[in-house]
């Protein structure tokens, strides 16, 4: 008994715990933070202006960051219902080409390049091909020939041509044109096209009117209600889709499938990067044939215009003996320029030796062009002198500026110009030359008497 009793009492005290432990109700697990991500709240979206606006009225919507950069004045009709912000900005950047870029809460836009454009062009989404005519039927080598014949048709652009390079093209309402091509964009047509609309690497949408063929070669022809088209209608590389209240005079035909898609892409591709290389090179030949083209005319009447008459006022006999030695020997001022013109670079060889030398020959070369061309100026003013307009009315100036006129006018003609400006540069020279710029020893000076020998 006095051993039960003994080991009752701490039993109790080991057990209490646990019995509190069993009433004790339990503190609630952690729960969730509260500021849990809540999901983007939806809204609708029905807004009619500029691009840039339209950017604006999204973020001022969805409570979003965002900065929009670049030329983003393009008139946009955005109607979207139940979307988040994000997935409007994204929608309108895939529709304009604009590139999105997302820093944090910060959505940055921009306009792609032409270069990025070209790069990024995927084939477009294609649907299944139509029944009754398969992608297995079609011959791969007909289709690729029949792009290629349309991207060469169509690089010459006319006075009236909408054409767009790696971007998409609108023909607004009202608005009147003879083609409509795009190469690696969609093209819309809400006005009038006299000719034909063509969509390469993008989809064909009309309103309007198109008066010839309408084509999308790897895209689709969608034709709205109102649609008008008097030629004939075809997509490769998708499909046409017309709506109701739609009308087409020709025939109508598409070719699906993703490698057609891939086909018209890689062609496109090809076909602008010929044409950019053709253009670069005429370009440049263009440059080279015409000197410059008019600012260099005009920097060369400039100069020899305002040479021409400082000679004239300040030295106006010289340049009247110039003028003089110029009608009564031009033969003779052509063959002295020319030698005067080779001797120069034997004295340049001769002087270049000597420390000394090198400034006469700097010297030499630049007081060299200035006396031919104030030949050239007297030349050009004898020339304005014989040309019949102006009669009785004709001052220096005037007769100067016409005959400069004349002259460069005849000197931009391919080949032959180059040749009357080389005669003209060489028998002026010869007259400065031969006249030693018009220097005359003064009229009724005695000579000098020789001294007796002793």
């Amino acid at each position: 008994m006095k051993l039960a009793s003994r080991l009752l009492l701490p039993s109790l005290l080991l057990g209490a715990p646990v019995a509190l432990a069993q009433e004790t109700p339990l503190p609630p697990a952690a729960e969730a933070p509260a500021t849990a991500a809540t999901p983007a709240k939806p809204l609708d979206v029905s807004f009619r202006g500029t691009l840039r606006d339209a950017l604006k009225h999204i973020a001022e919507e969805g409570g979003l960051n965002v900065v929009a950069t670049g030329e983003l004045d393009t008139a946009v009709e955005v109607h979207l219902q139940d979307v988040t912000a994000e997935q409007a900005l994204r929608t309108l950047a895939r529709t304009y080409s604009l590139r999105l870029d997302q820093d944090g809460s910060i959505f940055t836009l921009r306009p792609l390049a032409a270069a990025e454009k070209l790069a990024a062009l995927p084939p477009p989404p294609l649907p299944p091909p139509p029944p009754s005519i398969s992608a297995d039927e079609l011959d791969t080598r007909e289709i690729q020939e029949r792009v290629r014949q349309e991207v060469h048709k169509r690089r010459a652009k006319g006075d009236r041509d909408a054409v767009a390079r790696g971007q998409s093209l609108e023909v607004k309402q009202g608005e009147s044109v003879d083609n409509a091509v795009v190469f690696g964009g969609n093209l819309l047509v809400k006005g009038h096209v006299e000719e034909d609309a063509v969509a390469f690497g993008g989809n064909l949408d009309i309103y309007g009117v198109v008066e010839g063929d309408a084509h999308a070669f790897g895209g689709n022809v969608i034709l709205h209600e109102g649609a008008a088209i008097q030629g004939d209608v075809s997509a490769i590389g998708g499909m046409v889709i017309r709506e109701d209240g739609t009308w087409v005079e020709g025939s109508t035909e598409s070719f699906g499938g993703a490698n057609i898609g891939v086909l018209v892409a890689s062609e496109v591709k090809d076909g602008l990067k010929k044409e950019l290389q053709n253009a670069a090179t005429v370009e440049e030949h263009t440059e080279r044939s015409s000197g410059g083209g008019i600012p260099a005319f005009l920097l060369q009447f400039a100069a020899l215009f305002g040479l021409g008459f400082l000679g004239q006022l300040f030295f106006p006999a010289r340049m009247k003996e110039l003028a003089a030695e110029i009608q009564r020997q031009p033969v003779k001022s052509g063959l002295t320029g020319l030698l005067g013109l080779l001797a120069m670079i034997p004295i340049t060889a001769v002087l270049a030796i000597t420390v000394v030398g090198i400034p006469v020959v700097v010297a030499l070369w630049l007081v060299a062009p200035v006396a031919a061309a104030l030949g050239l100026a007297v030349l050009a003013s004898e020339i304005g002198l014989r040309v019949p307009v102006l009669r009785g009315r004709k001052t220096q100036a005037a007769v100067l500026a016409l005959g400069l006129f004349v002259l460069l006018a005849v000197g931009a003609i391919p080949v032959v110009g180059a040749v009357v400006m080389g005669l003209a540069t060489l028998v002026a020279f010869g007259a400065v030359i031969r006249t030693r710029f018009g220097y005359t020893r003064p009229r009724g000076m005695p000579e000098p008497i020789p001294s007796a020998p002793l």
